[in-house]
């Protein structure tokens, strides 16, 4: 026990029996409240109050854990003695030695190398063999001749001066001279290997090409004579049709056109610059005109049967719909219908002309519609299909194949790789997908003119496929950069929603929705079409 212990100990003596009784009865607990307000009372005293801190000083000392044991050295020590040992057994270190001695001697030796003459080459002993062999077989003796040898030798011999004698009188002809072919074979030998080798380009024969070409030429002939009779209709069709348009959206689609190949042939700067301009003029003349085509417009019908009483004073074009002019109808233009009747009671004037391309018009002296096979399965086959696409929801089936097709091209993970394609070179892409569409559009129609409508509709077809693909990764470029531009989480699957949220909700407008559907649609087209040739490449 230290010097602080015994001092606490003499300062707990000091105190009382009665106080000391107290201050342990404290220290257990068990203090009455009379006793606790003795001892608060002896506390006054110093001597009892020191007391009491050593007692509680000493409770604590008492109730500390042990002191932990010293640790022991011997491992260490043991250690330390057989490292001792063994440093003691190890031999002692060799004294360094000079090695100029030895340096020196290099150094000599490398001189008197470098002055002494090199060896002589070995020298080739083909020339010695040879010439030991050829004396050789001269000294060696030749064999008997067999019998007989003798006169054959003889015979030899006289025929052979009587050749050089019949030589020597025959005139000499001048020997041709060598040194060409001599020079050009050398020539050839000293050029490169390969050069001897080089393909032999093939000859061009003519003959796939013109029997493909004659094939197409007899096709294009069969089909121009076949759909000749609707062709008439057909022109009067597309007359009267272009007639309901304005012609000024000619001229925007003339711009669109040229700018398009301009922009696709040379993709420079000034010339981005300029299509940039041009797409948006392109889009303010034909953007209204065509909306206005779509949704019908004056005169102007898809699927839907046309009724007419009164005064028209335009044209009248149905395309899947029959035409019934009532009695006291007047059209002050032309009455055309594509897989429809026209039904004209007494009484109903029309004052252009009166056609039905794959149906019956009155007064024709010409039927268009062929009297029997194709056409007129064709015709009953198309009229019910023109029917139900005049009458279809067709926004919000076109937004849900867009979703379809997005969520196609999600999981197959080429959006995020045409969405990057698409936004560094927008301009590109947009012009390939404007080219694209005409290139399907322009055949379509003309086909659907002459009558042909199943290759007509299935290019339709195509190209609604096409620009609800484009559209998707349009729809998903614009989301994912306004997912990344508001800093959202997870912008690729974000970004898909807010592109299609935001298509659906033009559906409210529809001059936007068809300005979006056709510029996303001819945007992505492009797209499809620019990484579809990389990935050829």
């Amino acid at each position: 026990m230290g010097v602080s212990s015994r001092q606490e100990l003499f300062q707990v003596h000091r105190a009382s029996a009665a106080q000391l009784e107290l201050l342990h009865r404290e220290a257990d607990g068990d203090l009455s409240p009379a006793e606790q307000a003795a001892l608060w009372e002896a506390l006054r005293d110093p001597d009892v109050q020191a007391a009491r801190d050593a007692l509680e000083r000493s409770v604590a000392l008492l109730l500390q854990p042990p002191p932990p044991a010293g640790r022991s050295v011997a491992p260490a020590v043991l250690q330390d003695l057989r490292l001792s040992r063994h440093l003691t057994a190890l031999p002692p270190p060799v004294a360094a030695q000079s090695v100029a001695a030895q340096v020196s001697r290099d150094i000599a030796l490398g001189r008197r190398l470098e002055q002494a003459a090199p060896p002589p080459l070995p020298t080739s002993v083909s020339p010695a063999a040879l010439a030991d062999i050829q004396m050789a077989r001269q000294l060696t003796a030749p064999p008997a001749p067999p019998l007989g040898a003798g006169l054959a030798a003889r015979i030899a011999q006289e025929a052979d001066h009587n050749l050089r004698d019949l030589l020597r009188q025959a005139p000499v002809p001048a020997a041709p001279s060598l040194a060409p072919e001599l020079a050009a074979r050398i020539a050839l030998e000293a050029a490169p290997s390969h050069a001897a080798f080089q393909p032999v380009s093939p000859a061009h024969n003519p003959a796939p090409l013109l029997l493909v070409g004659g094939l197409l030429a007899g096709l294009t002939l069969l089909t121009v004579t076949s759909a000749w009779p609707n062709l008439h209709a057909g022109a009067l069709v597309l007359q009267t049709v272009l007639e309901q348009v304005a012609p000024i959206t000619a001229l925007g689609l003339l711009l669109l056109l040229a700018t398009s190949a301009l922009v696709t042939l040379k993709p420079l700067p000034a010339v981005r610059r300029f299509g940039t301009a041009a797409f948006v003029l392109a889009g303010v003349l034909t953007m209204p005109p065509l909306y206005q085509a779509a949704q019908g417009g004056p005169g102007l019908s898809f699927g839907q049967a046309v009724v007419v009483r009164g005064e028209v004073p335009g044209n009248i074009v149905s395309i899947g719909g029959d035409v019934t002019l009532e009695a006291g109808a007047r059209v002050g233009g032309r009455v055309v219908t594509v897989l429809g009747d026209i039904k004209q009671a007494p009484g109903a004037t029309v004052a252009g002309e009166t056609s039905a391309l794959l149906g019956r018009a009155p007064g024709e002296t010409s039927d268009v519609l062929p009297s029997q096979g194709v056409g007129l399965a064709t015709a009953a086959a198309f009229r019910p299909l023109m029917g139900w696409l005049g009458a279809a929801a067709w926004p919000q089936i076109f937004v849900t194949m867009t979703g379809g097709l997005l969520l196609l091209l999600f999981v197959a993970g080429t959006a995020p790789v045409l969405a990057r394609r698409q936004r560094h070179a927008p301009m590109r892409t947009l012009a390939l997908g404007i080219l694209m569409l005409s290139a399907l559009l322009l055949p379509a129609v003309a086909l659907g003119l002459g009558g042909l409508l199943a290759p007509s509709l299935l290019m339709l077809a195509l190209v609604g496929l096409l620009i609800a693909t484009g559209l998707s990764v349009s729809v998903y470029d614009a989301g994912r950069a306004l997912a990344c531009r508001l800093r959202l989480p997870v912008p690729d699957t974000v970004g898909a929603f807010l592109g299609l949220s935001a298509l659906a909700a033009s559906l409210s407008l529809p001059p936007l929705a068809f300005a979006l559907a056709l510029v996303g649609g001819a945007w992505g087209a492009g797209t499809l079409f620019l990484y579809r040739q990389d990935s050829r490449i």
